[in-house]
């Protein structure tokens, strides 16, 4: 999910975290710790881009913070410049690091445009933004934004950084910029590298109090969500400058959901909801099993201070497909797998790992908002089993309306929807709507190829 579908996804048969997008070639983006920091790397070496060396062609790499401070907790836009006057093809990463220790992350970037992602240093291209410290994060281009452009044209990228919520000191942005001379491989490429140190300054955002600014469901982040179904809160001071995703260490013995991270906590209703992503501006929860309907009140609480209550609409059914997050295909494609636990998808979606689906093919969906089930579940425990929907379930695919094989939830707040492929269905990006009790989900898309 761009940040707001950090939502856990399963596989048929099996319950995953996030799905990992793998980086395969350098033409979509390099492998974290490319950004020359010192201790790391900076790509310009063999089996990444040979040239005329660091720093050693006849181009450069600038960043443009907006000036040269930063106000804790406080948005910026920053852009990097890649030029060279012999190149023809751009491509840059870059990283935000504490002064006094370039081993400790700064801050939270993320992108506002199909041309960046984000690259976790464990290479979990979806997790954004990255889990809390050590995990250090990485913006770079995306296959998209690498483009070619007339020879010394160079090309600039652009994206936003959100420093730590207090002053940690003097900041240094670490670049690496790659001119590229647009030959498939990787000699002939210039990488230059650039670091600019920021102090803090300005009005901080670190004492901010919680303030929602909407409550959205976490599928089709449209307003609307139901008993046991993620939603994503937005706003400023809702968490701590270090976001994070719950952990193992966070479920309780008795295998309750936890309802509170690091000091931030919802409540849907009145009833405590379950926490699973926290960050200043985002909160990722779970919401009460709780048959009520109509207006209700979602409140955050950081640290002891609590937000005013916004209020939300509580349905029955918010049907909602979780879309895969690939900021160059404009995120519209469903989390579906293959029958084997694949990714589906287009070929160029996750090169290597996804694969479009084919006619009569069974492929399961996942979803949000599908309503009760039978038997009921337990308030805020970790799914057990499989229990089944309480009311049908129909799914249309490229205009075609199926009956579900299978139709269940399969994690907290996560349905499992197996459907096979109508054998009549042309190939192509296919739509595909879920509708229980009369609400239909929006629609989102399967790809298909006999």
């Amino acid at each position: 999910m761009d940040r707001q579908r950090k939502i856990l996804i399963a596989k048929c048969g099996a319950v995953l975290s996030i799905i990992p997008a793998l980086i395969y070639a350098h033409a979509a983006g390099p492998d974290p710790g490319k950004s020359g920091v010192p201790g790391e790397s900076s790509c310009a070496e063999s089996g990444c881009h040979s040239g005329a060396g660091l720093n050693a062609g006849a181009g450069s790499v600038t960043i443009d913070a907006g000036g040269a401070t930063y106000a804790p907790g406080v948005k910026q836009r920053i852009m990097v410049t890649v030029s060279d006057p012999a190149q023809r093809k751009w491509g840059f990463q870059l990283t935000v690091r504490q002064a006094d220790n370039p081993k400790t992350r700064a801050g939270i970037l993320a992108p506002i445009n199909a041309t960046t992602q984000i690259l976790c240093a464990n290479a979990n291209l979806l997790e954004v933004p990255c889990n809390a410290n050590p995990v250090l994060q990485y913006i770079e281009h995306t296959l998209s934004g690498s483009r070619t452009t007339a020879a010394g044209a160079g090309l600039t990228f652009e994206f936003d950084w959100t420093p730590p919520a207090t002053d940690v000191g003097p900041v240094i942005l670490y670049a690496a910029g790659n001119a590229s001379n647009a030959n498939a491989v990787e000699t002939g490429d210039n990488i230059y590298t650039k670091p600019l140190t920021l102090t803090a300054g300005g009005a901080g955002g670190g004492g901010d109090e919680p303030t929602i600014t909407s409550v959205v469901n976490g599928a089709s982040l449209q307003p609307g969500f139901s008993q046991n179904s993620w939603i994503s809160i937005a706003g400023k001071g809702l968490g701590a400058s270090s976001s994070r995703t719950w952990q193992n260490s966070d479920f309780q013995s008795n295998r309750l959901l936890p309802t509170s991270l690091d000091g931030a906590s919802v409540t849907v209703n009145n009833k405590p909801a379950f926490v699973q992503f926290v960050s200043p501006t985002q909160v990722v929860a779970l919401t009460p099993v709780d048959a009520s309907l109509g207006p209700v009140s979602v409140q955050v609480s950081y640290n002891g201070a609590s937000s005013d209550a916004a209020s939300a609409t509580m349905q029955q059914f918010t049907p909602a497909f979780f879309i895969l997050n690939n900021d160059s295909t404009g995120a519209k494609y469903i989390a579906a797998r293959h029958a084997d636990g694949k990714l589906v998808g287009p070929a160029s979606l996750f090169p290597g790992a996804s694969t479009p689906a084919k006619p009569g093919e069974v492929i399961c969906l996942f979803g949000t908002g599908f309503g009760p089930t039978s038997p009921a579940i337990a308030n805020g425990q970790l799914v057990t089993g499989a229990p089944a929907l309480a009311n049908a379930v129909t799914v249309r695919i490229g205009g075609v309306t199926v009956t579900p094989s299978f139709a269940a939830l399969s994690a907290a707040g996560l349905y499992q929807i197996n459907v096979q492929i109508p054998s009549s269905t042309a190939a192509g990006d296919v739509p595909v709507v879920a509708t229980i009790g009369g609400v239909s989900s929006p629609s989102a898309f399967i790809t298909v190829q006999p």
